[in-house]
């Protein structure tokens, strides 16, 4: 079974609705641990090891051990709430930075299927793909190992058709197409999966500042053409270990280009 992360969040004006979306797979026979795939080693939508230097969809940051669960087979709901908040976490370790939740980075987790659970396995694979604008995913021929630690941040970020800030969907595509916002790093941390999920006006008290100083860096000049905006996950995903608001920087009418770095030079066309 394989657990996946939402591409979109939830816009800082409005409550969010949903959980990240899913994907599952349902083998008759799980693999045992000791044929499990490492950190480090790439894979496809399954666990079958692949060259990294070759196409692959998935590269694995984590194994680990289910926790918390019961003897009985749980529901989707509650292995993803085992899994993936430390997938999450191993998804910043692995690439260096917390801000891949202001990427097409995302975390993925596999687990037993149903009679492998009547084995007794309760392994977890932390897995981390790259997402195209659509959702697909995008076959790799690197390492995403530290990336976001080097310069590859703007290589892999988001970027929006609509405004972050109003738009229940922002539209994310790709960062040369024409856009009106751009995720931007320092991904603000909210909290902890075991704490009480934030109010919309919490997240917004608490992001306004942080996102205006991330934007102001990004940009590297204040203006009055580009302003700060902000999305978060919703409650149901919060203990699952969504726990971030991504800042962007948003300008008041399309463009292509970039922003990073812009300062006081006019907005791109």
């Amino acid at each position: 079974m394989v657990a996946l992360a939402a591409l979109s969040l939830a816009a800082c004006t409005a409550p969010v609705q949903g959980v990240p979306d899913a994907e599952v797979v349902r083998p008759s026979i799980t693999p045992s641990p000791d044929r499990l795939p490492k950190a480090g080693q790439c894979t496809d939508t399954g666990l079958e090891v692949l060259d990294c230097a070759a196409e692959h969809e998935a590269e694995v940051t984590e194994v680990g051990v289910l926790e918390g669960l019961g003897a009985g087979y749980p529901d989707d709901r509650d292995l993803r709430r085992a899994a993936l908040p430390a997938c999450r976490a191993a998804l910043t370790a692995y690439l260096g930075s917390p801000d891949h939740d202001a990427t097409r980075l995302q975390a993925h987790a596999l687990w037993p299927s149903r009679d492998g659970w009547a084995k007794g396995d309760r392994w977890r694979v932390c897995t981390v793909v790259e997402l195209k604008p659509d959702g697909s995913r995008v076959r790799r021929k690197t390492s995403a190992k530290d990336l976001l630690k080097a310069a590859g941040f703007g290589t892999v970020q988001l970027c929006a058709a609509a405004s972050p800030g109003e738009a229940k969907d922002a539209a994310i595509t790709a960062c040369d197409q024409p856009h009106r916002a751009e995720a931007v790093p320092g991904v603000l941390a909210l909290g902890s999966p075991q704490d009480p999920a934030p109010s919309v006006d919490q997240v917004n008290a608490k992001a306004a500042e942080h996102c205006a100083r991330a934007v102001r860096n990004y940009v590297g000049a204040a203006r009055d053409d580009v302003f700060a905006s902000w999305r978060a996950f919703g409650s149901q995903a919060w203990s699952e270990g969504y726990t971030s608001a991504v800042c962007y920087a948003e300008a008041t009418r399309p463009f292509t280009g970039r922003l990073w770095g812009l300062g006081r030079n006019p907005l791109p066309a």
